[in-house]
């Protein structure tokens, strides 16, 4: 088989995908810069706990880590295959609903990383903003302590069975 028309096959078939998926582009891209904020401000939460207990902060806390990288990476895939899941519930079962499930879902990832981002400003902060929201929301401060957090939740564990 001659080089050039395999070329030609292999750009055919990705053509014929993209072009399958391009109604779900733009909410890729917005759920995508949705999970990069999200990362954004856990950095900036891991700078402030670093700053803030440098006694306390893993020595790692506030720098850039290819192992988290590598969770962000799985996360976008996990996005994106459920942005194209529901572009094709939408298309070929729920077409007849009220509601399109490719903005539900991408409503959904939105939401979600919103979540956490304020969860990430607020953790760390002493503004008064942030000690309200601390009342609704989780403190992803330990996180970024130099202690082992599971070690913690079995303690906790066994003071709940013995109440």
């Amino acid at each position: 088989m001659n080089t050039d028309l395999t070329s030609r096959m292999l750009f055919t078939c990705f053509s014929a995908i993209i072009t399958a998926l391009s109604p779900t582009l733009p909410y890729i891209a917005l759920c995508t810069a949705a999970v990069l904020f999200d990362c954004f401000t856990a950095w900036q939460l891991g700078k402030r706990v670093a700053k803030t207990y440098p006694e306390k902060a893993t020595k790692n806390a506030g720098k850039f880590k290819s192992s988290r990288f590598g969770d962000v990476i799985v996360t976008m895939i996990q996005v994106y295959m459920l942005l194209i899941f529901s572009f094709f519930l939408e298309v070929y079962v729920t077409d007849w609903l009220p509601f399109n499930a490719l903005k539900v879902a991408a409503g959904m990832v939105i939401g979600w990383q919103a979540w956490s981002s304020l969860e990430n400003i607020s953790s760390c902060n002493g503004a008064k903003w942030a000690i309200i929201l601390q009342q609704i929301m989780v403190d992803k401060t330990s996180r970024h302590f130099d202690i082992d957090l599971s070690q913690l939740k079995k303690k906790g564990d066994k003071n709940e069975q013995h109440n």
